[in-house]
């Protein structure tokens, strides 16, 4: 019934032909390129920051990377020149408690004067002197620190002044001493713990002590009674 209407056109197929018959378009191409480019810059920076970060760097030589200053107390690691830390500042304090040992810097780094005076002490001990503090030169630093009896003190006098002139208070930390003067720095070491610290009074004039510590001293000590502490004083 149909028959006398007009049919509608259909365009014939037609087989594809150039790029984008059997391959990839171009625009996929060049994304791919990108990526590509993006993921070899990534790697790039990668290995770099492998070598900057103490791998091998340009030229075939180990990159370094420059340390913090550690927390450690002394004996706790092995020190040797280039070394920084709280233990270092402590050896350099007993190292110039020494009179016969050259004199070391006072700070917290491991320096030449340093190591020559650890070489110095090394060999008037019998050690290797390769300036290198191990266990066995640190036991012989601390077996060379005098060995006396200790007190603290301070409820009840803070407030006060002291006989070298400050006030004392909770948080003051310090030593008292007959003869020392007023300001001489001294390393005081108790069961492995050690403190740096100043003569700040006079005394003690009991138990036959020879150091009072202030409360605050005796608390980083851990010392809580009346017992033998060793101790080395700067001259």
């Amino acid at each position: 019934m149909f028959e006398h209407q007009p049919r509608r056109y259909v365009a014939p197929r037609t087989r594809r032909t150039g790029p984008a018959a059997g391959g990839s378009r171009p625009d996929r191409v060049a994304l791919w390129a990108v990526v590509m480019a993006v993921v070899a810059m990534l790697a790039a920076a990668a290995s770099s920051a492998d070598g900057s970060a103490g791998g091998i760097g340009a030229g075939g030589e180990e990159a370094t990377q420059p340390t913090s200053c550690d927390r450690a107390r002394l004996g706790k690691r092995v020190l040797s020149l280039g070394d920084c830390g709280k233990d270092v500042k402590t050896l350099n304090w007993l190292l110039n408690a020494k009179k016969s040992t050259r004199k070391a810097p006072l700070g917290k780094k491991f320096k030449n004067r340093t190591d020559r005076a650890v070489s110095k002490f090394q060999r008037r001990k019998g050690l290797s002197d390769d300036g290198v503090v191990n266990r066995r030169t640190t036991r012989k630093l601390v077996r060379g620190m005098s060995k006396d009896l200790a007190t603290w003190y301070g409820p009840g006098f803070w407030g006060n002044r002291t006989a070298c002139g400050q006030t004392l208070k909770r948080k003051t930390v310090g030593v008292a001493h007959k003869q020392l003067p007023c300001g001489t720095k001294v390393t005081v070491r108790y069961k492995g713990r050690f403190l740096r610290t100043k003569v700040i009074d006079r005394g003690p004039y009991a138990h036959g002590a020879s150091w009072d510590l202030t409360k605050r001293a005796a608390k980083k000590l851990r010392f809580k009674y009346t017992d033998k502490v060793r101790a080395a004083a700067i001259r």
